[in-house]
């Protein structure tokens, strides 16, 4: 508006322009009253502009006072560096980026409840999360799918409840069908597998090896006879050090011919080569010995299938070849474990099954309070410490040391001693020396302990049966006649007592060793267990320990790959076993010493058969033998052959060194004579029979030991020398020997990469044991339990193989590194709890999404093929091998009659109650018919020690008659046993009562029993 103060320019709307027009009416309305109404402004428009003056002002007013009653429930709100003015209490203001939070959360419970929604009926959860269900759920695989998935949904419904969404709004039923069900759970198993499974084929395509190593092994569980088949690859970790992969290809049933499984291993390799690059070859075979699937039986036959290359090694399992040995000389040397046989295995079986069967009893804790009392008694006992000392004194005062040493709780060590305690069976690794070590440690204890089950329990309970063996075993002993008497009134040993001059035993130092013991004080198989303990102890079990450890140059997860290393062992346990029985030096080593003194309570008899000191010389001198023999044929001719002898260029750099330089002197033709210079360096050989430890050897005495069975001519000939040969070759012109496992010290950064590769690719996978294997036919033997079929074995264990197994070993190390000392690493066993879990969790998830990226690379249909491998039954070789079965079945039906004496002959059986058997007690010198018993027993062709008894013949025709019956109830309880059947008073020897008549001596003297029962009863 215009006025004569000036012109200026006002938002009309605002209160500003409100204010001044009212100001400026007024001005006009007084000056137009002062000049007479002039200058255009009536008296009538100023009353008009008054007006609307005062109507402005009220509603300014109005409106101050409603803005001051609005104010009074506002305040100012602060959020960082912004204030906001007049902000109601009843409201709140919140930054854009926390509004978008609260977005997002509502939108996740928006998804609850949609996974959750009523009437749904089958899950939605997305293909990754099921795929990481089903791997986890594998922790459980010992329970039911049914336990498995109750678990998860109640986990769902935890979660749920907790959250504060009620049954309204998410029901249990709409819980329950929102997780997945067993056949979810199940079905996305075979998913599993087949990501890890092209995985694994990935990894090893990406690597670049050129080989891959196989281990396979047998195993019946649940009547399904597996074929367990694992890949071993050389790969280098996340931190680029060398390691071995493995990749579990199935453990579909086979037949047992080395035909049938050679077909079986050819088609499991099948679909798992085409998705390997075609370059790739198996090179190496592990397995077994023994058998129709013995390793050497169907390592020909593989290479004819085209499955393995050619040029290709095998060996077999160094487990089963250090366990041989052992075996033979023991069985050689004492005898064999069984009912009735009077040898130290039997008493420990008989000590170990004691044991175990209280443990049925009531468990741990009640086994804990009988060892409590029986130890507070024995303490404290002088009758039981008297006749502990009268039975076997040395083993006594071995006891009683114990008990006075303030560092020893006999009660804490004996019960933690029976715990997991294994049944003695020399096929089982390991299970006899340990259970000889538990006989020897606690002799006392379990003598006593027996001694009190048989006062406990009736003559009828298996428990008092088992313990009278044990007290009559462990006090068995050769009786002194009267020229072997204690030493004479002089103190000289006997004139027949060996002595150190005829090679024998020192009798003097077992005197000073001993020196309470009078001949005839020692338990005869106390005795021999002190011996095989010593032996384990000292030898054998430092040695087969250390071919289970894993190769310290290739992690953790080599375990069973020890082939870069074994063969420079088998030079170090030739040259020990060498030193023992050299001079018989083994008798003057500390380990022996519990033996050797117990020699002195042995009596001297004249005679190997009586049992007395020269049967103990001879055992052992055959014990000795026998492990020899059995060593050279299983061990040495084995890693000391043409075939396997080069694994040793990954051995120790000298060893390596000299073994190439052999090799180019046969190749110049400088062998002729035989008469090559092998160097007489002295080396180290670390870390090989156990930690911490060396060994020294001469070069030239290795070499010569480990050449001796090689044809250096062959060796340069095979493509695993003949391809790196001009590398092996470079390597002689170093100036230091060269290490080919160690870069950093050769002088180009490449310059032995060919052989470096063909030690990490070949030598280090080709696995030189079958503990892998070995434990995951023990898983499967849980996964039976819960009657999982045969598939889904399969799948569960590739899911072990490369998903759980390896969490479990780089857990362990990750734990072990925040550990300083060895002997705290060492108390690591897995990690537990939230720990766990995490890393579990992590570890899953990763894997997965690798698997899932392997499979988009591959492509859907390559998917679908290894799927279908897997979760098809009829792709499996049981369906191939039982189609044959019935084809076989058919073409019989077919076939002419061909009846033969075998479909017609038998006797008709007569039950013992009417007069079809006989009972032992019937036979009775008074009654005169121990001749029909031995009759009997000649005609059953039973044996004595591995002798068959003969009518006239020693030693049958003068057996007491007791001991003929204890050999027909031994017979009639195999015989049952091979027949299945099984009497009322059950299946132990010792309850057989009564024979059925096999002979016609025992047929024909039925008559004169039936009379003789019917008169006692009349």
């Amino acid at each position: 508006m215009g006025s004569r103060r000036g012109k200026m320019t006002v938002n009309i709307n605002s209160p500003m322009y409100r204010t001044l027009l009212g100001n400026c009416v007024r001005e006009e309305r007084d000056d137009c009253v002062r000049e007479g109404r002039d200058e255009g402004v009536s008296i009538e428009e100023a009353s008009e502009m008054e007006r609307a003056e005062n109507e402005e002002d009220a509603s300014n007013q109005s409106a101050d006072n409603e803005r001051k009653e609005y104010t009074k429930n506002c305040r100012d709100v602060t959020i960082g560096k912004d204030t906001v003015h007049n902000v109601p209490y009843s409201l709140d203001v919140v930054q854009k980026n926390y509004l978008s939070s609260l977005r997002k959360k509502a939108k996740m419970i928006d998804n609850l409840m949609e996974l959750f929604k009523e009437g749904r009926g089958k899950t939605v959860f997305q293909s990754r999360y099921l795929r990481f269900l089903s791997a986890v759920s594998l922790q459980n695989s010992g329970g039911s799918d049914n336990g498995t998935v109750t678990l998860i949904a109640a986990t769902a419904l935890v979660l749920i409840r907790s959250i504060g969404i009620t049954e309204s709004e998410i029901s249990t039923e709409s819980i329950a069908n929102g997780c997945p069900g067993e056949s979810t759970i199940a079905e996305y198993e075979y998913h599993v597998a087949a990501h890890l499974v092209m995985m694994q084929c990935r990894r090893i395509n990406l690597s670049g090896v050129k080989y891959l190593t196989m281990t396979t092994d047998g195993g019946q569980r649940k009547g399904c006879e597996h074929m367990v088949k694992v890949f071993h690859f050389g790969v280098t970790d996340k931190d680029g050090n060398p390691t071995i992969g493995h990749l579990a290809l199935d453990v579909d049933t086979c037949g047992k011919s080395s035909a049938e499984i050679a077909a079986a291993i050819k088609k499991s390799v099948a679909p798992i080569k085409s998705l390997l690059r075609p370059d790739i070859k198996i090179n190496g075979l592990t397995g077994d010995s023994g058998g129709g699937g013995a390793v050497q039986h169907i390592h020909p036959k593989l290479i004819e299938l085209g499955v393995m290359d050619k040029n290709s090694k095998y060996l077999r399992c160094i487990m089963h070849a250090l366990s041989k040995p052992f075996e033979n000389a023991c069985k050689s040397a004492f005898g064999e474990q069984g009912l009735g046989k009077c040898t130290v295995f039997q008493l420990a079986y008989s000590a170990i099954t004691l044991f175990r069967k209280l443990n049925e009893q009531g468990g741990l804790e009640l086994v804990d309070k009988y060892s409590s009392k029986l130890l507070e008694v024995l303490n404290n006992s002088e009758g039981w410490e008297a006749e502990g000392t009268e039975m076997f004194p040395q083993a006594m005062n071995a006891y009683k040391a114990k008990i006075d040493d303030d560092d020893h709780d006999t009660i804490k060590e004996f019960t933690k001693d029976l715990r997991n305690l294994q049944l003695p069976v020399m096929t089982r690794w390991k299970t006899v020396p340990k259970a000889l070590e538990f006989l020897v440690d606690n002799w006392v204890p379990t003598y006593f302990m027996s001694v009190v089950i048989i006062q406990k329990e009736g003559s009828k309970s298996a428990l008092y049966q088992i313990a009278c063996d044990i007290v009559s075993l462990m006090t068995l002993r050769p009786a002194p006649v009267e020229a072997a008497s204690n030493a004479d009134a002089n103190g000289s040993a006997p004139s027949s007592a060996p002595s150190s001059e005829d090679g024998n035993i020192d009798t003097a130092a077992a005197a000073a060793a001993a020196p309470t013991l009078q001949k005839g004080d020692t338990p005869i198989l106390l005795s021999q267990a002190f011996f095989l303990v010593a032996f384990s102890k000292y030898y054998f079990t430092p040695w087969f320990d250390s071919g289970m450890q894993p190769d310290p140059q290739f992690g953790s997860d080599s375990h069973g790959h020890n082939s870069r290393l074994f063969v420079q062992q088998t030079f170090l346990m030739r040259e020990e076993l060498d030193e023992m029985m050299g001079d018989n030096k083994w008798k003057e080593m500390p380990e022996f010493r519990h033996y050797i003194a117990s020699l002195a309570g042995l009596p001297s008899l004249g005679d190997v058969k009586k049992g007395g000191l020269e049967f103990m010389n001879k055992a052992t001198d055959t014990f000795f033998r026998e492990y020899n023999t059995s060593f050279i044929k299983h061990i040495e001719n084995v890693w000391t052959s043409t075939m396997i002898l080069p694994y040793i260029i990954g051995g120790h750099p000298e060893l390596a060194h000299e073994f190439i330089r052999w090799l180019r002197a046969s190749d110049d033709g400088d062998l002729a004579a035989d008469n090559f210079a092998w160097s007489t360096k002295e080396i180290e050989i670390e870390n090989q029979k156990s930690y911490g430890e060396s060994h020294e050897c001469r070069i030239d005495a290795c070499m010569i030991c480990l050449t001796k069975n090689a044809d250096p001519g062959v060796i340069l000939e095979d493509s695993f020398i003949a391809e790196i040969k001009d590398s092996l070759f470079e390597s002689l012109e170093s100036e230091e020997v060269v290490n080919f496992l160690d870069r950093s010290r050769w002088q180009q950064a490449d310059e032995y990469d060919p052989v470096r590769k063909r030690i990490c690719e070949v030598v280090a996978p080709h696995a030189s044991q079958q503990q892998r294997i070995e434990c995951l036919v023990q898983e499967i033997n849980a996964m039976a339990r819960t009657n999982v079929k045969e598939a889904r074995r399969t799948v569960r264990v590739v899911i072990f193989v490369t998903l759980n197994h390896p969490y479990n070993r780089e857990s362990v190390d990750k734990k072990r590194e925040e550990r300083s000392t060895m002997k705290e690493k060492l108390k690591v066993k897995r990690v537990n709890g939230t720990e766990r879990i995490t890393g579990y969790f992590n570890h899953v998830e990763g894997v997965l999404a690798e698997a899932e990226k392997a499979v988009e690379e591959a492509g859907e249909q390559k998917y679908k093929d290894i799927f279908d491998h897997y979760r098809k039954s009829d792709n499996k070789t049981s369906a191939v091998e039982r189609e044959k079965k019935v084809q076989g079945f058919e073409a019989a039906t077919e076939k002419p009659r061909n009846i033969t004496k075998n479909q017609r002959r038998g006797d008709i059986f007569i039950p013992i109650a009417v007069g079809g058997g006989i009972a032992l007690s019937y036979f009775a010198k008074k009654r005169k018919n121990e001749s029909v018993v031995r009759e009997e027993i000649a005609f059953r062709e039973i044996k004595l020690d591995n002798v068959q008894l003969r009518l006239n013949e020693p030693p049958l025709e003068t057996m007491e008659l007791d001991k003929m019956k204890v050999l027909l109830q031994q017979d009639e309880a195999a015989r049952l046993a091979r027949n299945d059947m099984v009497r009322e008073e059950g299946t132990s020897w010792m309850k057989i009562n009564s024979v059925d008549p096999l002979s016609q001596a025992m047929k024909d003297e039925v008559t004169n029993y039936l009379a003789f029962r019917n008169a006692n009863k009349n």
